[in-house]
Protein backbone atom coordinates (compact mmCIF):
# COMPACT_ATOMS: atom_id res chain seq x y z
CA UNK A 1 0.00 0.00 0.00
CA UNK A 2 1.34 3.42 -0.96
CA UNK A 3 2.08 6.17 1.55
CA UNK A 4 -0.40 9.01 1.00
CA UNK A 5 1.33 12.40 0.86
CA UNK A 6 0.00 15.91 1.46
CA UNK A 7 2.08 18.92 0.39
CA UNK A 8 1.47 22.20 2.26
CA UNK A 9 3.48 25.07 0.75
CA UNK A 10 2.55 28.50 -0.59
CA UNK A 11 5.38 28.49 -3.17
CA UNK A 12 4.39 26.96 -6.56
CA UNK A 13 8.02 26.08 -7.35
CA UNK A 14 8.42 24.19 -4.08
CA UNK A 15 5.18 22.33 -4.79
CA UNK A 16 6.42 21.30 -8.23
CA UNK A 17 9.74 20.03 -6.84
CA UNK A 18 7.98 17.89 -4.24
CA UNK A 19 5.48 16.63 -6.79
CA UNK A 20 8.35 15.54 -9.04
CA UNK A 21 10.23 13.84 -6.20
CA UNK A 22 7.14 12.07 -4.86
CA UNK A 23 6.10 10.81 -8.30
CA UNK A 24 9.60 9.31 -8.72
CA UNK A 25 9.01 6.81 -5.90
CA UNK A 26 6.59 3.92 -6.19
CA UNK A 27 6.00 3.83 -2.42
CA UNK A 28 4.56 7.37 -2.38
CA UNK A 29 1.31 8.86 -3.68
CA UNK A 30 0.60 12.59 -3.79
CA UNK A 31 -3.07 13.05 -2.86
CA UNK A 32 -3.28 16.83 -2.43
CA UNK A 33 -1.32 20.10 -2.73
CA UNK A 34 -2.39 22.92 -0.41
CA UNK A 35 -1.26 26.54 -0.53
CA UNK A 36 -1.80 27.29 3.15
CA UNK A 37 -2.51 25.72 6.55
CA UNK A 38 -6.24 26.52 6.51
CA UNK A 39 -6.70 24.64 3.25
CA UNK A 40 -4.70 21.72 4.66
CA UNK A 41 -6.74 21.70 7.87
CA UNK A 42 -9.97 21.45 5.91
CA UNK A 43 -8.60 18.57 3.83
CA UNK A 44 -7.29 16.64 6.86
CA UNK A 45 -10.71 16.78 8.50
CA UNK A 46 -12.16 14.93 5.52
CA UNK A 47 -9.41 12.64 4.29
CA UNK A 48 -6.66 10.67 6.06
CA UNK A 49 -3.06 11.03 4.89
CA UNK A 50 0.12 9.32 6.04
CA UNK A 51 2.65 12.12 5.72
CA UNK A 52 2.56 15.89 5.37
CA UNK A 53 5.38 17.84 3.70
CA UNK A 54 4.98 21.10 5.58
CA UNK A 55 6.47 24.53 4.91
CA UNK A 56 7.06 26.88 7.87
CA UNK A 57 6.68 30.40 6.51
CA UNK A 58 3.12 30.72 5.20
CA UNK A 59 0.49 33.48 5.35
CA UNK A 60 -2.23 33.56 8.05
CA UNK A 61 -0.98 30.50 9.95
CA UNK A 62 2.63 29.32 10.02
CA UNK A 63 3.60 25.66 9.76
CA UNK A 64 4.52 25.50 13.46
CA UNK A 65 1.27 27.15 14.51
CA UNK A 66 -0.59 24.68 12.30
CA UNK A 67 1.16 21.72 13.95
CA UNK A 68 -0.03 22.96 17.34
CA UNK A 69 -3.65 22.78 16.19
CA UNK A 70 -3.48 19.10 15.21
CA UNK A 71 -4.58 16.60 17.83
CA UNK A 72 -3.59 13.59 15.77
CA UNK A 73 -1.14 14.69 13.12
CA UNK A 74 0.08 12.53 10.25
CA UNK A 75 3.83 12.02 10.03
CA UNK A 76 5.48 15.34 9.22
CA UNK A 77 8.51 16.26 7.12
CA UNK A 78 9.36 19.94 7.42
CA UNK A 79 10.42 21.72 4.20
CA UNK A 80 11.71 25.24 4.70
CA UNK A 81 14.43 27.76 3.89
CA UNK A 82 14.80 28.69 7.57
CA UNK A 83 17.15 26.51 9.62
CA UNK A 84 16.34 28.25 12.91
CA UNK A 85 13.07 26.31 13.24
CA UNK A 86 14.75 22.89 13.27
CA UNK A 87 14.83 22.46 17.05
CA UNK A 88 11.20 23.48 17.48
CA UNK A 89 10.22 21.12 14.68
CA UNK A 90 11.71 18.10 16.41
CA UNK A 91 9.73 18.99 19.54
CA UNK A 92 6.70 17.89 17.52
CA UNK A 93 8.35 14.57 16.58
CA UNK A 94 8.79 15.42 12.91
CA UNK A 95 10.36 12.69 10.78
CA UNK A 96 12.93 14.97 9.15
CA UNK A 97 13.79 18.60 8.39
CA UNK A 98 14.57 19.43 4.76
CA UNK A 99 16.32 22.74 4.21
CA UNK A 100 15.45 24.31 0.84
CA UNK A 101 16.72 23.88 -1.76
CA UNK A 102 17.19 20.15 -1.11
CA UNK A 103 18.35 17.48 -3.54
CA UNK A 104 16.51 14.30 -4.48
CA UNK A 105 19.17 12.36 -2.56
CA UNK A 106 18.38 14.31 0.61
CA UNK A 107 14.63 13.86 -0.02
CA UNK A 108 15.15 10.11 -0.40
CA UNK A 109 16.97 9.96 2.94
CA UNK A 110 13.95 11.57 4.62
CA UNK A 111 11.58 9.14 2.89
CA UNK A 112 13.64 6.18 4.13
CA UNK A 113 13.17 7.44 7.69
CA UNK A 114 9.49 7.89 7.01
CA UNK A 115 9.02 4.38 5.65
CA UNK A 116 10.67 2.80 8.70
CA UNK A 117 8.31 4.64 11.04
CA UNK A 118 5.24 4.21 8.86
CA UNK A 119 5.45 0.47 8.30
CA UNK A 120 6.41 -0.19 11.92
CA UNK A 121 3.33 1.76 13.01
CA UNK A 122 1.10 -0.10 10.55
CA UNK A 123 2.31 -3.44 11.92
CA UNK A 124 1.63 -2.42 15.52
CA UNK A 125 -1.81 -1.06 14.60
CA UNK A 126 -2.72 -4.31 12.87
CA UNK A 127 -1.90 -6.57 15.81
CA UNK A 128 -3.11 -4.34 18.63
CA UNK A 129 -6.71 -3.70 17.55
CA UNK A 130 -9.00 -0.94 18.85
CA UNK A 131 -8.55 0.54 22.32
CA UNK A 132 -11.74 0.59 24.38
CA UNK A 133 -10.47 1.59 27.85
CA UNK A 134 -12.20 4.50 29.60
CA UNK A 135 -9.28 5.33 31.88
CA UNK A 136 -5.62 6.30 31.95
CA UNK A 137 -2.75 5.84 34.41
CA UNK A 138 -0.91 8.99 35.51
CA UNK A 139 2.45 8.59 37.25
CA UNK A 140 3.13 10.96 40.13
CA UNK A 141 6.38 10.33 42.03
CA UNK A 142 6.38 6.55 42.54
CA UNK A 143 2.61 6.13 42.32
CA UNK A 144 0.48 5.30 39.27
CA UNK A 145 -3.02 6.78 39.58
CA UNK A 146 -5.81 5.16 37.59
CA UNK A 147 -8.14 7.97 36.50
CA UNK A 148 -11.34 7.68 34.48
CA UNK A 149 -11.56 10.07 31.54
CA UNK A 150 -14.93 11.38 32.73
CA UNK A 151 -13.36 12.61 35.98
CA UNK A 152 -10.71 14.81 34.32
CA UNK A 153 -11.59 18.50 34.05
CA UNK A 154 -8.49 19.96 32.41
CA UNK A 155 -4.69 19.77 32.36
CA UNK A 156 -2.31 22.69 32.81
CA UNK A 157 1.41 22.93 31.99
CA UNK A 158 3.50 23.49 35.12
CA UNK A 159 7.17 24.03 34.25
CA UNK A 160 8.60 20.61 33.32
CA UNK A 161 5.46 18.95 34.70
CA UNK A 162 1.72 19.04 34.12
CA UNK A 163 -1.07 19.44 36.63
CA UNK A 164 -4.09 17.19 36.03
CA UNK A 165 -7.21 18.70 37.56
CA UNK A 166 -9.67 15.99 38.59
CA UNK A 167 -13.02 16.44 40.31
CA UNK A 168 -11.65 15.93 43.81
CA UNK A 169 -7.91 16.61 43.55
CA UNK A 170 -4.92 17.70 41.47
CA UNK A 171 -2.16 15.32 40.34
CA UNK A 172 1.29 16.57 39.38
CA UNK A 173 2.72 14.38 36.60
CA UNK A 174 6.09 14.36 34.86
CA UNK A 175 4.80 14.53 31.27
CA UNK A 176 4.96 17.08 28.47
CA UNK A 177 1.78 18.62 27.16
CA UNK A 178 2.59 17.29 23.68
CA UNK A 179 2.81 13.71 24.95
CA UNK A 180 -0.40 14.05 26.94
CA UNK A 181 -2.19 15.53 23.93
CA UNK A 182 -1.08 12.60 21.77
CA UNK A 183 -2.03 10.02 24.43
CA UNK A 184 -5.49 11.22 25.46
CA UNK A 185 -8.41 10.34 23.12
CA UNK A 186 -9.10 13.17 20.66
CA UNK A 187 -12.86 12.67 20.87
CA UNK A 188 -12.77 13.61 24.57
CA UNK A 189 -9.89 16.09 24.95
CA UNK A 190 -8.75 19.17 23.05
CA UNK A 191 -5.71 21.37 23.42
CA UNK A 192 -6.84 24.99 23.56
CA UNK A 193 -3.56 26.70 24.45
CA UNK A 194 0.11 25.79 24.69
CA UNK A 195 -0.48 25.43 28.44
CA UNK A 196 -3.95 23.84 28.55
CA UNK A 197 -5.77 20.68 27.51
CA UNK A 198 -9.47 20.53 28.39
CA UNK A 199 -12.02 17.71 28.63
CA UNK A 200 -14.65 18.49 26.00
CA UNK A 201 -17.60 17.05 28.01
CA UNK A 202 -16.68 19.33 30.93
CA UNK A 203 -16.92 22.59 28.94
CA UNK A 204 -19.73 24.83 30.21
CA UNK A 205 -19.23 27.85 27.95
CA UNK A 206 -17.06 29.10 25.10
CA UNK A 207 -17.04 32.90 24.98
CA UNK A 208 -14.77 34.63 22.46
CA UNK A 209 -11.26 33.39 23.32
CA UNK A 210 -12.09 31.77 26.65
CA UNK A 211 -13.50 28.48 27.89
CA UNK A 212 -15.41 28.10 31.14
CA UNK A 213 -15.34 24.90 33.20
CA UNK A 214 -17.24 25.40 36.45
CA UNK A 215 -15.79 28.67 37.76
CA UNK A 216 -12.45 28.28 35.97
CA UNK A 217 -11.56 30.37 32.91
CA UNK A 218 -9.18 28.78 30.40
CA UNK A 219 -7.70 30.75 27.47
CA UNK A 220 -7.92 29.77 23.81
CA UNK A 221 -4.63 30.45 22.02
CA UNK A 222 -4.69 31.94 18.54
CA UNK A 223 -3.03 28.85 17.06
CA UNK A 224 -5.71 26.61 18.58
CA UNK A 225 -8.80 28.61 17.59
CA UNK A 226 -9.45 26.45 14.52
CA UNK A 227 -9.66 23.31 16.63
CA UNK A 228 -12.12 24.90 19.04
CA UNK A 229 -14.27 26.09 16.13
CA UNK A 230 -14.31 22.53 14.80
CA UNK A 231 -15.70 21.34 18.14
CA UNK A 232 -18.44 23.96 17.92
CA UNK A 233 -19.30 22.85 14.38
CA UNK A 234 -19.37 19.19 15.42
CA UNK A 235 -22.02 19.91 18.01
CA UNK A 236 -23.89 22.28 15.68
CA UNK A 237 -22.91 25.42 17.54
CA UNK A 238 -21.32 28.64 16.35
CA UNK A 239 -18.66 30.69 18.11
CA UNK A 240 -19.21 34.33 19.01
CA UNK A 241 -17.28 36.86 16.92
Amino acid sequence: MKIKCLVVDDEPLAQRVLEKYISSLRSLELVKKCHNALEASSYLHQYPVDVMFLDIKMPELSGMEFLKTLTHSPQVIITTAYSEFALEGYEYSVVDYLLKPFSFERFLKAVNKLEKKHFKHEKIKTISGPITEDFIFFKSDQTHHKIKYRDILYIQAYGNYARVFIRDRVILVSETMTHLEQTLPAELFIRTHKSFIVAIPQIDKIIENKIRINDITIPIGRAYKLKVNDILKKYKLSSRK
